[in-house]
C-alpha cells in the first residue's frame, strides 16, 4: 500500500528536472537544481517506499529502437516500468545501441543498450544507478589542464548513505552522483575546486576539496524544504509552490514543543490569521477559533475540523451566564497532539471550496502519524509532567478593611457578643489592631493576602503517549496508547482522558489497496468550576482583606449548612461551600475513523472510496445543594429536614455522523509541457443529534445523590434533530513547465435544512499561480544570485453555507415541568422560503525566498464579501422575531508570514518566524428596516455586543453611558457624582445615542507572534511570543470589585473627616458640572465606587472598566537536550530527548487587570467581558521522548 501512495505521490509531484525525467537538456539542468532545494522530505520519503517495496513489483521490458539517445530510452522503460534512474545529466544525450527485445528483463536490455559504451549500471532496491567508466585519454599537444580525481563520501544527518545526491563543481558542469554507499568520485581541472552537494529536502551545502583527502560531507535536512507539500482540500497532497491560495501548514516538531495536553492551545500563535480565545474557565475551557475574522451575525464563525479526512464534530459546550453554569468546552480535545503528523489551516473560501457549506468559515485539516518504513519497526514513548500555578490576579487593595464610611461595623448576637459586620470593605484603615472576626475569635485587623491566589492549589497535569508502528511493502500500521491526568486549581477538579488510535493500512496487489482507522476516546471531567456571580472567583472578589481563607474553611457545622463572613445570602457566599454545592461531573465516549479502498485503474487514474463515521455520547449529571441562607438548626429539627430546593439533573448527548465518499483521482503529462490533473468525486452526509435530559429536587438523604430519591421531577426534556446533505464536486488543474498553474473547482450541494426550491446550491472557485523565478530560469535568464524563489498568486471563489436544523416550519413542543406536560411558548417565527449564505473571495499572494532559502515571507491580501445570512429580526405580535436572509458582511485584511535562518554554522543554527496577521470587518447592510443588531448574549451583563448597518463589527455598547462634554470629561452632578446620559440628553432616543456612542469594539488591530528557535550540538532552545494589539474588552470582575471597595482601583479614598455631620472619606471626582466649571465638590469615596462599580446590568457604568485588549505574552518555552547518536549506537535507543516546558510565563504588556483573551463561551458576546474569570496561570514542567 505504502508503494501505492508513493507513486501517487511521485507521479504528482513530477517535474522536468526530476529523476523521472532526467533527459533534459543541459540548460534544464538548473531547473533540477531548484527543484532538488524546494522538494518536501515527504516526496523523500515516497522515494524509498517505492524503493522498499520494489522486489514485489518487476516488469518485464519490450523494447524494439534503433538510433536513438540513452534519455530517449530511459523513457520507453519508466512507461513500462516503476524503475527510477539516476545518473549524470550529460549522459541523456549519448548514443545508445540498436535493441530489439520482447519481455525482456532490465539487466539484458542494458546489457544491449550500453555494450562497449562505457556506462556501467547497478541495480538497487528499483532504482538504476548509472555511471561513466573512467577513459584514460593521452594529453593533447595543446597541454590542457591536469585533470585530477576527487572521492568521497556523502552522509545524512544520521550519518547514513545518501543515494543519488548530486555533487557540482561550482563554475563548471562538472557532476558526478552518489551511489548506493553514499560515494563518489568527480574529475575537474579546476586548481581549488569547491563542490557543490545538493540533495531533495536537504540543504544545499558547499565544500573546498584537496588533492589527496577523501571529501566527506554530512548533510542537513532544510526545514524550509520540509514544509513544501501541504493538505490540501479532500486530504490531497500538493506542492505548495503550485496552489493559487493560502494553506498554512504546522508540522508535529514545531506544533507542540512544550507538551500541551489540547491540540488547540498547541496551535494557537502558529498560524497567520487564525485567532484563538480560550476561555479562562477551568480545566478544558472552551476555545472560540475564527479564521480571517468574524464574518457571521449568529455566531456561526467555527472552522470545519477534518482528521485524515473524516470531517470531526468540534461542538463546544457552555451553559454559562450571570448567574452561573459551566463550561465543558469542546470535543477537539478528543484529539490527542502526540498523534499529529501535521496541521494544515485552510483559510479562504479557495481552499475550503470542495468541503462544501461546513466550510465556509474555513478547514483545519489534521494529519495523524502512520506507521513508518523508514524507521521499521519501533516503538516510541513522549511523558509530558507539568505543574500550574495562579501567576497573577485583579490587583487588589490593602489598605482599608470591612467596614462602611471608614468605619468598622458591628453586630451584636443575644448574648451581647459583638463580631465584625458588613459586606463591604469601605471600612477603617488596616492598621493591626485587635477586631472580632465573624466567627467571633479576635485577630488582627489587617490584610490576609491575596485571596484570588491563595485560593488555588498547584494544578498538575501529566500525559503519557506510547506509539508502536511498522511498515513494509505489504502494508503499515500504528498503535497509539495517549493518558492524559489533569488535577486542575479546584479542590476536587479533574479531567482524564484516555486515546486509543489505530491506523492500518493494507497493498493487496499493484491494483487495490485498503486503509482504515479507529480511534476511540473517553474524556470524564469532575467538579468544574461553576461560573458567574454563584461561582467562587465572584465570591472571592467581594471578600475583604481582614477576612482570613482558614476561616472559611470550615463552612458547615451541626448547627448551620452554610457559614460565611457575611450572609449568606443571593449576593454573598463562602466560595468553600460553593465548592462543595456544586458538584457535577461529564463523560465523553467518542469512536470515529474510517475505512477506505483505493484502485490503480491506470497508471495515471486512481480510484478511492471511503466510508467515514464519528459517533460520541456523553453524559451530564450535575448536582446543587441549595444556598442554604435559612438551612439553620432549631430546637427538634436539624437544618437537613428544613433544606427543600436542593436538586440534581442528568443528561445525554447522542451525536452520530457518516459520510460515504468516492473520488476519481488522475493525473496526465499531457505534453512535454502541460501537466493536466483532475478529480471528480461525490459525498453523502447524515448527521443525528439527540438530547435527554430530566432533573429532580429535595433529596430523600441530602448531599447523597441518588436520582430515584428524588421528591419530585421538576423537569423532563427530549431534543434533537437530524440533517442529510449530497454533493458532487470536481477540480481540474492544468500546470504549463510547473511554473504556471491554473486549478478550477465546483461543487453542487443538496441540503436537507434548505426548502425544497432552495435546496440546491452551486458554487466555484478558480486560482491561478505563477512561479516567476522558475520561468526566469526556464527561458535561460538568471535571476540575482541572491534571489531563490520568487511566486504570485490569485483567487476567486464561492462557499455557501446552509442553516441549522428546523428553521424552516414552526412546530409544537413541549416539557415536563413538576411532572405536568407544558408547552414550550413560540416566540420565534420560522421561515419556509430560507436561503443558503453565501461567502464570495478574492485573495492575491506573493511568496520570495532568498539567499538559498534562508530568508522569505508569504504575503496575502484577502476579500471576503458574505450575504444572504440567516439572522433574526423583530416581528409583530404574537411573533418576537423572525428568521430572515439579510446582512452583508464583508472582511479584508492581510497576512504576512516571514522567516530565516539569521545565523548558521556547522553547530550552531538560529532561526526565526514571525506570523502577522490584520483583519477588518464591516457590516455593510443589514434587513429592510434594521439599522443594527445585538448578538446573542446574556441580558444580566452590563453592556451589549452587535453592530450597526455601516459600521464594525463587534462594537460594545454600554447599558448605561456617562455624561460627558464636547471635550469628553464627566459631567458631574449636584451630588459630586457623574451624571448619566438620559433620553432627554439624547434628544429622546437614549438606545440610538448608545448606538451611536460604543465604548469598544472586540476586534483585534493586529495578530502576531514571533518565535526564535536556537540549536547548538543537540541542545535546543524554542520560545514563541504570542502578541495582539487592539481590541477592548470590558472588565466586569474589576467593576465588581470596586462596587465592594475591593479592588486596587479603590484604594484611593480622598481624606477622612466629617461633611455635614457625616464622618467618611471624601473626595473630588474629576470633571466638569454641567455648566462647564471644573467640579469641586466632595463626594464619600464609597459613594463614587459604588455609584460606578459593576453588578449585574443596571448598576454601574462600563466605560470605566473597558480596557485595551492589547499584550504581549511569552507563550511557550522549551529548552531539550537530545542525546547524541555515538552515544545511542550501542544501545536500543533511536532517540532520547529531555525537555524543560513553559507556557504563558508572562505579561510583557498587558493594560486590562484581568485576561485579556476573555470570553466564557465561543460567542462574540463574551468575547468582550472579562467576568469572574479564574485567574492567569503559569505552568512549567519537563518531557521525556524516547524511541527504540
Amino acid at each position: 500500500m505504502f508503494f501505492v501512495f508513493a507513486v501517487i505521490y511521485l507521479k504528482l509531484i513530477t517535474t522536468k528536472g526530476s529523476y523521472n525525467n532526467l533527459n533534459a537538456k543541459n540548460k534544464d539542468y538548473d531547473t533540477l537544481v531548484s527543484f532538488t532545494k524546494t522538494k518536501t522530505a515527504a516526496a523523500a520519503l515516497a522515494l524509498m517506499l517505492v524503493s522498499s517495496s520494489w522486489t514485489s513489483v518487476k516488469a518485464q521490458i519490450s523494447l524494439n529502437v534503433s538510433q536513438t539517445t540513452l534519455g530517449a530510452v530511459i523513457q520507453k522503460i519508466q512507461k513500462q516500468s516503476k524503475y527510477q534512474f539516476t545518473y549524470d545529466d550529460n549522459l541523456s544525450k549519448m548514443q545508445v545501441n540498436a535493441v530489439q527485445v520482447k519481455n525482456g528483463k532490465v539487466e539484458d536490455v542494458l546489457n544491449k543498450l550500453l555494450k562497449n559504451k562505457g556506462v556501467s549500471y547497478v541495480i538497487k532496491d528499483g532504482i538504476i544507478y548509472l555511471k561513466k567508466k573512467e577513459i584514460t585519454t593521452t594529453p593533447s599537444t595543446q597541454q590542457p589542464r591536469q585533470k585530477r580525481t576527487y572521492k568521497g563520501t556523502l552522509l545524512d544527518e544520521n550519518k547514513e548513505p545518501l543515494i543519488g545526491a548530486t555533487i557540482l563543481v561550482k563554475g563548471t558542469n562538472h557532476r558526478a552522483v552518489t551511489d548506493m554507499d553514499g560515494n563518489f568520485t568527480i574529475e575537474t581541472d579546476e586548481p581549488a575546486p569547491v563542490l557543490q552537494f545538493t540533495y531533495l529536502g536537504y540543504k544545499t551545502m558547499d565544500m573546498a576539496a584537496k588533492e589527496g583527502h577523501n571529501v566527506n560531507a554530512q548533510m542537513l535536512p532544510d526545514s524550509q524544504a520540509l514544509k513544501e507539500v501541504v493538505v490540501t482540500a479532500l486530504g490531497i497532497k500538493r506542492e505548495k509552490k503550485m496552489l493559487g491560495y493560502s494553506v498554512q501548514d504546522v508540522k508535529a516538531d514545531a506544533l507542540n514543543t512544550t507538551g500541551d495536553p489540547s491540540v488547540t492551545g498547541a496551535l494557537d500563535g502558529k498560524v497567520a490569521g487564525l485567532q484563538m480565545n480560550t476561555s479562562s474557565t477551568g480545566l478544558g475551557g472552551s476555545t472560540k477559533i475564527t479564521i480571517r475574522g468574524n464574518s457571521s451575525l449568529t455566531d456561526n464563525n467555527q472552522p470545519l475540523w477534518v482528521v485524515d479526512g473524516v470531517p470531526f464534530t468540534d461542538n463546544q459546550s457552555s451553559d454559562v451566564s450571570a448567574y452561573g453554569g459551566y463550561d465543558r468546552g469542546g470535543t477537539s480535545l478528543d484529539i490527542n497532539p502526540e498523534d499529529i503528523e501535521s496541521i494544515s489551516v485552510l483559510k479562504g473560501a479557495n481552499a475550503a471550496a470542495l468541503y462544501g457549506s461546513r466550510a465556509g468559515n474555513g478547514v483545519i485539516y489534521v494529519t495523524t502519524k502512520k506507521g513508518s518504513h523508514k524507521q521499521g519497526f519501533g516503538i516510541t514513548y513522549n511523558g509530558n509532567f507539568t505543574w500550574s500555578k495562579v501567576a497573577e490576579t485583579i490587583p487588589m487593595q490593602k489598605q482599608y478593611g470591612q467596614g462602611s464610611q471608614g468605619a468598622t461595623v458591628y453586630k451584636t448576637d443575644e448574648d451581647g457578643n459583638k463580631t465584625l459586620s458588613s459586606e463591604l470593605a469601605f471600612g477603617a484603615p488596616l492598621d493591626g489592631r485587635m477586631e472580632p472576626s465573624f466567627l467571633g475569635e479576635n485577630i488582627a485587623y489587617r490584610y490576609y493576602g491575596d485571596k484570588l491566589k491563595d485560593y488555588f492549589n498547584t494544578g498538575f497535569s501529566q500525559f503519557h503517549t506510547v506509539a508502536l508502528g511498522n511498515s513494509d511493502e505489504k502494508g503499515h500500521f500504528r498503535l497509539s496508547l495517549g493518558f492524559n491526568d489533569n488535577k486542575g486549581l479546584f479542590d476536587g477538579e479533574k479531567l482524564d482522558k484516555l486515546i486509543v488510535d489505530l491506523n492500518a493500512g493494507r497493498t493487496i496487489n499493484k491494483y487495490l489497496s485498503t486503509d482504515s482507522k479507529i480511534s476511540v476516546s473517553r474524556m470524564k471531567a469532575e467538579n468544574r468550576p461553576m461560573t458567574g456571580l454563584n461561582g467562587e472567583v465572584a465570591q472571592l472578589l467581594f471578600i475583604p482583606g481582614n477576612v482570613r481563607l482558614q476561616d472559611l474553611q470550615t463552612y458547615t457545622t451541626q448547627d448551620q449548612l452554610h457559614r460565611n463572613w457575611f450572609g449568606p445570602d443571593m449576593q454573598y457566599a463562602n466560595p468553600y461551600y460553593v465548592r462543595h454545592r456544586f458538584q457535577n461531573s461529564d463523560e465523553r465516549w467518542r469512536a470515529f475513523g474510517y475505512y477506505g479502498a483505493n484502485v490503480n485503474v491506470t497508471d495515471w487514474l486512481k480510484f478511492n472510496a471511503k466510508y467515514a463515521f464519528d459517533y460520541y455520547r456523553t453524559r451530564i449529571q450535575a448536582t446543587d445543594l441549595s444556598l442554604g441562607n435559612s438551612a439553620v438548626s432549631i430546637p427538634g429539627r436539624h437544618w437537613s429536614e428544613i433544606v427543600t430546593d436542593d436538586n440534581m439533573s442528568r443528561s445525554e448527548e447522542n451525536n452520530f455522523e457518516h459520510n460515504i465518499s468516492f473520488l476519481f483521482l488522475g493525473d496526465n503529462q499531457v505534453t512535454k509541457d502541460l501537466r493536466l490533473g483532475y478529480n471528480l468525486g461525490a459525498n453523502i452526509m447524515y448527521q443525528k443529534y439527540e438530547l435527554l435530559s430530566a432533573a429532580t429536587k429535595n433529596m430523600l438523604e441530602k448531599d447523597n445523590w441518588i436520582f430515584n430519591t428524588g421528591y419530585q421531577l421538576t423537569n423532563a426534556s427530549e431534543n434533537g434533530h437530524e440533517r442529510s446533505m449530497y454533493s458532487a464536486f470536481g477540480s481540474l488543474q492544468l500546470a504549463f513547465r510547473e511554473y504556471l498553474s491554473l486549478d478550477l473547482t465546483a461543487r453542487n450541494d443538496w441540503s436537507s435544512t434548505l426548502p425544497k426550491d432552495n435546496r440546491s446550491f452551486f458554487y466555484p472557485s478558480a486560482s491561478v499561480s505563477y512561479i516567476f523565478s522558475d520561468f526566469m530560469r526556464s527561458i535561460n535568464h538568471s535571476l540575482p544570485a541572491w534571489m531563490t524563489f520568487a511566486k504570485t498568486r490569485l483567487s476567486f471563489a464561492q462557499v455557501g453555507k446552509d442553516p441549522n436544523p428546523y428553521n424552516l416550519y414552526n412546530t409544537r413542543s413541549y416539557t415536563y415541568e413538576n411532572g405536568i406536560r407544558v408547552p414550550i411558548p413560540q416566540t420565534v417565527k420560522k421561515n419556509s422560503n430560507l436561503k443558503p449564505e453565501i461567502k464570495s473571495s478574492f485573495e492575491w499572494g506573493l511568496e520570495m525566498k532568498f539567499l538559498e532559502n534562508r530568508l522569505g515571507f508569504d504575503f496575502t491580501y484577502y476579500y471576503t464579501k458574505t450575504k444572504n445570512q440567516a439572522m433574526l429580526v423583530d416581528v409583530s405580535a404574537p411573533w418576537t422575531q423572525q428568521w430572515v436572509n439579510a446582512g452583508k458582511i464583508t472582511n479584508k485584511g492581510i497576512e504576512l508570514m516571514l522567516y530565516g535562518t539569521p545565523v548558521k554554522t556547522k553547530d550552531l543554527k538560529f532561526d526565526l518566524t514571525m506570523n502577522i496577521s490584520k483583519n477588518i470587518s464591516r457590516v455593510d447592510e443589514l434587513a429592510n428596516g434594521v439599522d443594527h443588531i445585538y448578538f446573542n448574549g446574556d441580558g444580566d451583563m452590563p453592556v451589549k455586543v452587535g453592530a450597526k448597518a455601516g459600521g464594525k463589527l463587534g462594537d460594545i455598547y454600554a447599558n448605561n453611558l456617562i455624561k460627558r462634554d464636547a471635550n469628553g470629561q464627566m459631567v458631574i452632578g449636584e451630588n459630586g457624582l457623574p451624571m448619566p446620559v438620559t433620553s432627554s440628553d439624547a434628544g429622546g432616543n437614549l438606545e440610538q445615542y448608545i448606538l451611536d456612542h460604543p465604548i469598544g469594539n472586540i476586534e483585534p488591530k493586529l495578530l502576531m507572534s514571533v518565535t526564535p528557535s536556537l540549536n547548538y550540538k543537540g541542545v535546543s532552545l524554542t520560545a514563541m511570543f504570542d502578541m495582539r494589539f487592539g481590541g477592548d474588552i470590558v472588565s466586569v470582575s474589576e467593576g465588581m470589585a470596586t462596587a465592594v471597595g475591593t479592588s486596587e482601583r479603590s484604594a484611593y479614598r480622598g481624606e477622612y473627616k466629617e461633611l455635614n455631620g457625616v464622618s467618611d472619606y471624601y473626595m473630588v471626582v474629576p470633571g466638569v458640572t454641567a455648566d462647564g466649571q471644573v467640579n469641586t465638590k466632595e463626594v464619600s469615596a464609597q459613594s463614587y465606587y459604588s455609584n460606578i462599580g459593576l453588578y449585574k446590568s443596571q448598576k454601574g457604568y462600563a466605560e470605566m472598566f473597558i480596557h485595551s485588549a492589547s499584550y504581549i505574552k511569552l507563550k511557550e518555552l522549551a529548552l531539550g537536550y537530545s542525546l547524541p547518536k555515538s552515544v545511542l549506537k550501542k544501545t536500543p535507543l533511536t532517540n532520547v530527548k529531555l525537555s524543560f516546558v513553559a507556557r504563558n510565563l508572562c505579561f510583557l504588556l498587558k493594560h486590562t487587570p484581568g485576561n485579556p483573551d476573555g470570553g466564557y463561551d465561543t460567542s462574540m458576546f463574551s468575547q468582550a467581558l472579562d467576568f469572574a474569570a479564574v485567574p492567569y496561570t503559569r505552568t512549567f514542567g519537563f518531557s521525556v521522548n524516547v524511541g527504540f
